[in-house]
């Protein structure tokens, strides 16, 4: 099972990605999984809206209660051990822990990067999270500000197997996947 691990910040298109992979293999298995999916089931169970805040909120206290940067990683390990897939994708990684474990499985780091501007007009327009409908220029630039997405923006400014900018049409983006999925040998 090949892996490819997706950092950006929100609003990049790692979705997109994800989507556009699929189409361009059709004949392969791809799974995505996400790093925040444990902490959307820890806010459901305690019933508290899934909003970024709150998802931020929610990984710093258990990272700082356990004392462990890389404290997603098992939980990714654990979800990972049923996969059967021929790609897996691992969505959202924060933390370079993170990045080791990818590297632990042979995978390649995708940083999605996008200028600010196209990130704050998908945001406004989506509803992924509670607080992203409407948001306003002064909150996104807060949340850019804000420490998991400085961390994603060092991660994949200086980690990344491969940069794929999605600035333009989706036609750009697709054919810089299928570069990528070329020259990767997928």
């Amino acid at each position: 099972m090949k892996t490819i691990a997706l950092v950006g910040e929100s609003g990049c298109g790692k979705g997109l990605f994800i989507e556009i992979l699929k189409k361009l293999l059709p004949g392969k298995r791809i799974v995505s999984v996400r790093f925040s999916d444990v902490l959307s089931d820890i806010l459901a169970i305690l019933d508290i809206e899934k909003s970024r805040d709150n998802i931020d909120t929610l990984v710093t206290a258990l990272r700082e209660a356990f004392h462990d940067e890389g404290l997603l990683v098992g939980a990714m390990r654990k979800r990972l051990q049923d996969i059967d897939a021929d790609i897996v994708i691992l969505d959202g990684l924060r933390k370079e822990k993170e990045v080791s474990f990818v590297h632990e499985r042979e995978g390649l780091l995708v940083y999605v990067a996008v200028d600010e501007n196209i990130r704050f007009e998908r945001l406004s327009k989506r509803t992924e999270k509670s607080d992203e409908a409407g948001m306003t220029w002064e909150r996104f630039k807060e949340q850019s500000m804000a420490a998991p997405q400085v961390q994603i923006r060092h991660i994949g400014e200086t980690m990344a197997d491969a940069t794929l900018e999605n600035n333009s049409i989706l036609e750009e983006f697709e054919s810089a996947i299928a570069r990528f999925i070329a020259e990767h040998d997928f």
